[in-house]
């Protein structure tokens, strides 16, 4: 598997001054005491990474060594089968923690982001079979019903394509149904 930093120089064009030891060395979790914790969960966003590859790790690396935030934006990662296997659900930031992945939102959400481009390819059959063991588990977890799970494109205030146009709502409630 390729390094943290070779995926971020790979991926992205334009990244600040940062040597491979630093981007690998962001691909870690912070210390828990990094965290703010959320009040109460009331809804659940899915998003996906708008990229061919990634796993949490790499998405980490990103969001941590070059957008400077203190950790991977989404509390769950579910793999494609490049970087972590196909319908693999990845931990990222504690459940607990609040999220950096709607802006406007992240008090009260959790946030769940499925590797691929959804504007170019559907998610694999693995990814929406995880995807819906994953939401009737937080949903049950959370006392939460199918009108709390948003697309990221559907959040108020944001202004985005994410998840893709391969991936709606009815997709996702055909798979809880």
């Amino acid at each position: 598997m390729q390094s943290c930093a070779q995926w971020i120089k790979s991926n992205f064009s334009e990244i600040p001054r940062i040597s491979n030891e630093e981007l690998n060395a962001a691909g870690e979790p912070p210390s828990e005491s990094q965290y703010i914790r959320m009040d109460e969960v009331n809804s659940i966003v899915v998003h996906h990474s708008a990229t061919e590859t990634g796993c949490a790790r790499v998405f980490r690396a990103l969001h941590r060594g070059i957008n400077g935030w203190i950790d991977i934006g989404y509390h769950f990662v579910i793999g494609n089968g490049t970087l972590s296997s196909d319908g693999e659900v990845e931990s990222g930031r504690p459940v607990w923690a609040v999220g950096a992945h709607t802006r406007g939102h992240n008090e009260g959400s959790i946030g769940i982001c499925l590797v691929g481009n959804f504007n170019n390819t559907a998610p694999t059959s693995r990814q929406m079979t995880s995807l819906t063991e994953l939401l009737r588990k937080l949903m049950s977890d959370y006392d939460l019903s199918e009108s709390d799970i948003l697309l990221h494109r559907d959040a108020s205030g944001c202004h985005t394509e994410c998840p893709g146009d391969k991936l709606t709502v009815m997709d996702i409630l055909e798979g809880l149904s």
